[in-house]
């Protein structure tokens, strides 16, 4: 029977080479979304000068190759880095993404519905949305109705639905 001391030094073991590896790739994968922001996306991070240097310069290699040893080395500089913060930052930005994704699908599928339906559709468009001018929608869903082959109007009322969702 071990001493408790020496028990629990066994308890310690060293992570393995596969969780190290699998690490490695989570730390690369994190790297390859933050290459993917824009850099409006990329001003909300604080990252080490390295790093941010590093995300700059990942951003102008063109090579393939390249690409993906500048991928690695990320990866590589974000073993120092609060890696936690940056996850909940970029879940953040991805969830806004999902959210304006759902919120256009949704205009969309009302604009289907104005064309589509009666003129019952445009009076639940009129109590949704405060800013509503009557008239102007009423034309819009006019001259898509008209016009079915023709989808400029389509796409008219769809921005006009949209301006509205983004005024309330």
């Amino acid at each position: 029977m071990l001493p408790p001391d020496e028990h629990d030094a066994f308890a310690e073991e060293p992570p393995s080479k596969s969780e190290i590896k699998r690490e490695a790739e989570r730390l690369k994968k994190i790297g390859e979304k933050l290459l993917a922001l824009s850099n409006e996306q990329l001003a909300v991070f604080t990252f080490p000068e390295v790093l941010e240097q590093a995300i700059a310069e990942g951003k102008r290699i063109k090579s393939r190759e390249g690409l993906r040893r500048h991928k690695q080395f990320i990866g590589k500089l974000l073993r120092e880095a609060d890696t936690e913060a940056i996850e909940s930052q970029l879940s953040v930005i991805e969830n806004a993404r999902t959210l304006n994704t759902r919120a256009f699908h949704e205009l969309e599928l009302l604009r289907d519905q104005l064309i589509d339906g009666d003129n019952s559709d445009i009076g639940a468009v009129i109590a949704r949305f405060s800013a509503v001018d009557t008239q102007k929608l009423r034309q819009l869903v006019r001259n898509a109705k008209k016009a079915s082959d023709d989808k400029t109007h389509h796409r008219k009322l769809f921005r006009y639905l949209r301006e509205l969702a983004e005024s309330q």
